[in-house]
């Protein structure tokens, strides 16, 4: 079935627009305009429409999360790295089944679509034991209703739990039973970080890559020491090494980038790599803050995520993108709220390789409905959204042209919640 969607107020290309509208078959955009060129092309489709109170934009792209981490907020907070990592992420997470990651991604999934977002690349460790537990969550985004981008991470490191290790031939052939299993789940490959993959698994990783034309995610320069590790134990920095490595490439999503010179831009812009920023985590953990300006200088594309989630907000991920840049160039024009809000859409779905972040024709039907009372009459809505607006503006989240999420928990959310409960009991300290 088709449907044209009214809008009397949308986010079009980042533009304020009045009175558009598209149409929706199999979940895709298939038609955008003016709503009166619309009836006329499609007279026969039935129409939804929005009224003048609720602002219209496209879903927001969630280009790195790990949905298993609300486990940790609030108890952990506070902590240095290494207690964090230690004490709260290698305690908790290598201790769930299954069946718990099912409960708490679908409860981590379920604030993302109440927070508007409609697609999320899950970064995921729980790999050492088999597919059970991926099989669980992709299940769990499918059952929610969310856009997946699933990240499958290989890790060898000794220190790592046994719960995240693989051989590399054992993450490949997982990685490609679940390719084979899973095809709307987008499987890509993600070796973990440099200090957690061997350097044999990540050009493993970046062959893998190219054989199955899918992408690759990667930590990359999160934290200084990581530079200082590289260079002590192989004489390179972390992006030097990935060039020597095989991977620097168009297919590299490089998560988080912080600790670059200027050439090391400049080599991810000459290769058509990718950066995922996530501001909110960056502060929460102290890491530092990625010079997106600077990327975007050299062509980088840059998306944002949620990464720990200690709170999944990519209205809150916008604004801090667009805060820190200002405050790091001492700048207040260095970020604007048009950049800030692309690449929590447009150009975070490119990012990721998804068709979507656009009210156009060819993308994914995936939009979200806003509350407009918030926005004053003489505000940019743009401005408005990325400055002031909050999760609780979130009315309604569409996926594929479905309505996932209607301003209020749905029964699996509020299941999810009291599911993810039980285990926290029986898990936290």
């Amino acid at each position: 079935m088709s449907e044209l969607i009214r809008c009397a107020r949308a986010l079009v290309h980042g533009r304020a627009v009045e009175d558009f509208a598209f149409v929706v078959t199999d979940g895709v955009i298939i038609d955008a305009g003016a709503f009166a060129d619309l009836r006329v092309r499609h007279a026969d489709v039935a129409v939804r429409s929005f009224p003048s109170d609720r602002l219209v934009v496209p879903g927001f792209m969630n280009g790195h999360s790990h949905a298993y981490q609300i486990l940790l907020r609030g108890w952990a907070d506070d902590w240095p790295f290494a207690k964090w990592r230690s004490e709260a992420l290698y305690r908790v997470v290598p201790r769930l089944t299954p069946e718990d990651v099912y409960w708490v991604f679908t409860a981590a999934f379920c604030e993302m679509l109440a927070a508007g977002i409609t697609s999320v690349a899950e970064f995921f460790y729980l790999n050492g034991a088999g597919n059970a537990h991926a099989v669980a969550a992709i299940s769990a985004a499918a059952d929610a209703g969310i856009r997946l981008v699933f990240a499958r991470t290989w890790m060898d490191a000794g220190e790592a739990p046994a719960a995240f290790r693989e051989e590399t031939s054992q993450a490949a052939e997982r990685t490609a039973e679940l390719m084979e299993g899973y095809p709307d789940a987008h499987i890509c490959v993600a070796p973990h970080s440099l200090h957690a993959a061997s350097p044999q698994m990540i050009r493993a990783a970046g062959a893998f890559a190219r054989e199955h034309h899918c992408l690759l995610h990667m930590h990359v320069a999160e934290a200084a020491y990581e530079g200082e590790e590289t260079l002590a134990r192989y004489g390179a920095t972390p992006i030097r090494l990935l060039e020597q490595l095989g991977v620097l490439d168009e297919r590299l999503v490089a998560i988080h980038a912080i600790y670059l010179d200027e050439q090391e831009k400049r080599l991810l812009g000459a290769c058509g790599a990718r950066v995922i920023h996530n501001p909110m985590t960056n502060q929460y953990l102290g890491d530092g803050t990625c010079d997106v300006v600077g990327l975007l200088a050299q062509g980088v594309r840059i998306g944002l995520g949620t990464d720990a989630n200690v709170k999944p907000s990519l209205l809150d991920e916008m604004r801090a993108a667009a805060l820190l840049q200002k405050l790091a160039h001492c700048d207040g024009t260095a970020l604007d709220a048009a950049a800030a809000f692309s690449f929590g859409t447009a150009m975070g779905a490119d990012a990721l390789g998804l068709a979507a972040g656009e009210l156009a024709a060819g993308a994914a039907a995936d939009f979200v409905v806003l509350d407009a009372a918030f926005i004053d009459p003489w505000t940019p809505p743009i401005n408005a959204l990325v400055y002031r607006a909050q999760d609780a503006h979130v009315l309604g989240t569409f996926v594929a042209g479905r309505r996932v999420y209607a301003g209020g928990p749905s029964p699996l959310a509020a299941a999810a919640r009291h599911r993810c409960a039980e285990v926290a009991r029986r898990l936290l300290p």
